[in-house]
């Protein structure tokens, strides 16, 4: 499996664009009051816990683009960034107008442990090396973009979409989060690609070890047994091609 090149990507990431104050919550704002608590409970936790990560990995993707080292990765790596920044306004927006808890002082007190700990601790602390120059760019794209967006990111969106769905609620929530999903496929397209640009080097394999732990960051209730096991799934997919492609250039 060969992906489409970098320019590919950014056409497609720029085909996607949308506006985050565009979405209409207004619905959702009246709706919420009238949620069954243990589903309003649900939700808070996804919401708060999107809260926290979207803010986290905005604001630690700056390392990439200089070391990408090519000026189409990098130009994708910028998009990703404003891509990144949007979802954050969303989730903001979603915390604040419809769950009526403040976004920037309030989510953290809602979200996941386990969710807090891989953005705000191994995010930042990754993506400081890779700043410093300690820790290549294959090490940084396999936490952030297989792990992070891959898995963690992959499954509380389902969790999500699928909790408002069935419910019936929340249908500008359900909107932006669709959207923010289209985005992220990209991503994590970008960074499988750039992992076969460096040939399915050992730091790809490597980001295996963080998988279960990110599967299960959200906790039992969101990470079930079924969810986690699509998304090792893919996980494992993707693998297997950065496999190859590292026995290829060799």
């Amino acid at each position: 499996m060969t992906l489409a090149g970098y320019d590919h990507l950014l056409a497609a990431g720029r085909r996607l664009q949308w506006d985050d104050a565009a979405v209409d919550l207004r619905a959702d704002a009246a709706a919420w009051p009238a949620l069954d608590p243990a589903l309003a409970a649900r939700v808070t936790a996804l919401v708060a816990g999107f809260c926290v990560a979207e803010v986290a990995v905005a604001a630690h993707l700056h390392p990439f683009g200089p070391a990408a080292g090519n000026p189409s990765a990098a130009a994708c790596f910028a998009l990703q960034a404003q891509d990144e920044r949007r979802h954050a306004r969303f989730f903001a927006r979603a915390a604040a107008e419809v769950l009526g808890i403040d976004p920037d002082t309030g989510a953290r007190a809602f979200a996941a442990p386990g969710v807090l700990a891989l953005f705000e601790t191994d995010l930042p602390a990754l993506a400081d090396r890779l700043a410093a120059g300690d820790a290549a760019l294959p090490e940084a794209v396999g936490l952030y973009h297989l792990v992070l967006e891959g898995i963690v990111f992959a499954i509380g969106q389902e969790a999500l979409l699928d909790t408002l769905t069935v419910a019936g609620v929340l249908p500008g929530v359900r909107d932006g989060l669709a959207r923010v999903q289209g985005d992220e496929r990209w991503h994590v397209g970008l960074g499988v690609m750039c992992l076969q640009d460096a040939g399915g080097t050992a730091e790809a394999g490597d980001v295996a070890t963080l998988a279960a732990r990110a599967a299960a960051a959200w906790g039992p209730d969101v990470a079930t047994p079924e969810r986690v096991e699509r998304a090792l799934a893919v996980h494992a997919r993707r693998l297997t091609v950065l496999a190859r492609a590292g026995a290829a250039a060799r």
